[in-house]
């Protein structure tokens, strides 16, 4: 199953062509105004849209909808998909006419249907896979879209790095009139952070258990052979743990470098053993690696590092058809993973002085290893600054004149990370970590590959996460707290307890001191430099030896990245000797992320 689509919007004519289109083939779904080509799940409304992408109702268990009868037609079309975002949840993205004709476009919360578009007047595109709506090699590259990349997630807006396409992002609604489009949010993580009122400790881990059971496996009830990209961490492992009733073949990887935090395979195996399902961990192989090679250069921007090459070569070598692979992004994200003094910021002002504040203090202290009153004047700096929000920080490091004009313009950002007033500062956190969370990299194609599901975004679970109040995902010391007690008994206590983190760092490096001086000459005199976004005094000293600790390394295998995704676009070509990437073979496997 192929969870793709392309679709055209033009209210003043026919979208495309009448029947056919000899590159896409016929089309799944036509009105006068929109035309859709899609190897995705199609819910029919008639000639009022359609919904495509799976979809569950939300009741107290969740069940697939294939179809819906007449009144709830009638009832997602008469509210303009307000009674969708309500009753129902998936991964989707729908196309709503109303009863005026025109024509609106909405994507689901959970962001796990991509959705890009080019507006050109009131004519609108918009496909889940860039490639549908630019091709490689006549690409014009937005190098300002590049530079807010390199300064950090947070500065990342709606504009990708192909000049002319944007994203719609989760919860938005793009409505097209004759006269141009518009797009509003028609689901807003700020109508959910309000605690749900009694919710006490206990009853939000009853809840959490309960919701990440049934949405996980409300996911595994579309595929027959899923495969879950596992860490032997925490989130990883609860997805693992929810899937495995239902997925009685369930299969998982981890990758390994050996003698590093990258070796997993002690958590990952404790895991597996309590869940009864299986277990590959090869080791992340170096000779897959070549820097001059695009990594994912599909995506819309140049996100992904080359250690996902290693990870390529291993999908390659699956003996066994997969139909989804399953993954824990975004889960400390999701869960609330903060380490600061942000949840006693705000405890004081939601409860203030009150016994228990002192408990989320020693909680804090014990979590960062920071004294009680070190955190107390963090907490209380938080509190004085409520006003100023989120506070996005800039990576400006190697970047040239260019490159940090760009960098530090405003004018392009993710509307979340802008707080409404009077927002707790902790909840401000939590949600512009949602917003990152959804940056996370969408692997292959969906035209060419089976789908990566990242079931801890799906709406109900992440609905419920905003209510929960921030000190309590830090109690008794431990990050993610409610998830960690929802999985008492279903996980291994060494998994439950884990206080480390892993990580491909140590792959990274191997990466860098076997070719980062061929990354190095790549960048010099290469399109980022030429463009103004690198600065070539910053390159040249690359290579002296107290560089080579301080995350420089990482810095330069960033820059070498996207150098390649850049020339990979404006060229359309690979370096002569370098093997096409998954996108250039087509139905190649999707590679799994080692989140959580």
């Amino acid at each position: 199953m192929r969870f793709s689509f392309r679709l055209h919007i033009a209210p003043s004519g026919l979208a495309a062509p009448a029947d056919h289109d000899a590159e896409r083939g016929p089309s799944a779904w036509e009105a006068r105004a929109a035309r859709l080509w899609s190897s995705a799940p199609l819910i029919d409304l008639g000639d009022r849209g359609f919904i495509v992408g799976p979809l569950f109702r939300r009741e107290a268990s969740s069940t697939r909808v294939t179809d819906l009868d007449p009144a709830e037609r009638r009832g997602i079309l008469k509210t303009g998909g307000r009674a969708l975002l309500a009753n129902y949840w998936g991964g989707y993205v729908a196309l709503l006419i109303a009863e005026d004709g025109t024509p609106s476009v909405l994507r689901d919360p959970s962001g796990m249907m991509p959705c890009y578009m080019r507006r050109d007047g009131a004519y609108i595109a918009l496909a889940s896979d860039m490639t549908a709506l630019a091709a490689p090699g006549s690409a014009v590259v937005d190098f300002a879209s590049l530079a807010r990349m390199f300064a950090g997630i947070d500065v990342i807006g709606r504009r990708t790095g192909i000049a002319g396409i944007e994203e719609l992002f989760p919860g938005e609604r793009l409505t097209v009139t004759s006269s141009g489009s518009r797009i509003e949010q028609a689901w807003s993580p700020w109508h959910h952070v309000a605690p749900t009122p009694g919710m006490d400790f206990a009853s939000a881990v009853a809840a959490l258990r309960t919701t990440l059971n049934d949405s996980i496996g409300a996911w595994s009830t579309c595929f027959d052979k899923i495969l879950v990209g596992v860490s032997g961490g925490l989130d990883s492992s609860i997805v693992a743990a929810a899937l495995r009733p239902r997925t009685p073949g369930l299969g998982c990887l981890t990758m390994v470098e050996p003698r590093t935090d990258g070796d997993e395979r002690r958590y990952a195996e404790a895991m597996v053993r309590k869940l009864g399902a299986r277990l590959a961990a090869p080791v992340y192989d170096l000779d897959a690696v070549d820097v001059a090679r695009p990594v994912l250069p599909h995506l819309p921007l140049p996100y992904a590092l080359h250690f996902f090459q290693a990870i390529e070569a291993e999908h390659r070598r699956l003996s066994e058809p997969v139909d989804a692979y399953f993954s824990g992004n975004g889960g400390d994200n999701i869960f609330c993973g903060l380490r600061s003094a942000v949840p006693l910021a705000d405890r004081l002002l939601a409860k203030g002085l009150r016994p228990g504040l002192l408990q989320t203090a020693r909680d804090l202290a014990d979590l960062t290893g920071s004294g009680m009153a070190a955190v107390a004047g963090k907490a209380w700096e938080r509190v004085r600054r409520r006003k100023a929000g989120h506070r996005v920080r800039r990576d400006l490091s190697g970047l040239g004149p260019a490159g940090r004009v760009a960098a530090l313009d405003d004018g392009d950002h993710h509307p979340w990370i802008t707080a409404p007033p009077r927002t707790l500062p902790g909840k401000a956190a939590h949600v512009a970590m949602l917003a990152r969370a959804q940056k996370s990299i969408e692997l292959y194609p969906r035209s060419s590959a089976p789908p990566q599901i990242s079931p801890l975004l799906s709406q109900p679970i992440v609905e419920l996460c905003l209510s929960i109040p921030t000190w309590y995902w830090v109690r008794g010391g431990r990050d993610r707290a409610v998830a960690r007690t929802a999985f008492e008994g279903l996980l291994p206590e060494l998994i439950l307890e884990r206080r480390t983190k892993g990580s491909p760092s140590g792959f990274i490096r191997r990466v860098f001191d076997a070719q980062g001086e061929a990354a190095i000459a790549i960048l010099r005199g290469g399109r980022l430099v030429e463009a103004g976004l690198i600065d070539p005094e910053w390159l040249e000293r690359a290579g002296e030896g107290l560089w080579r600790d301080d995350g420089r390394d990482h810095r330069i295998l960033t820059f070498a990245a996207a150098e390649a995704w850049v020339r990979w676009w404006e060229e359309g070509a690979y370096p002569p000797g370098s093997p096409p990437g998954p996108s250039q073979r087509g139905a190649a496997a999707p590679i799994l992320s080692q989140s959580g």
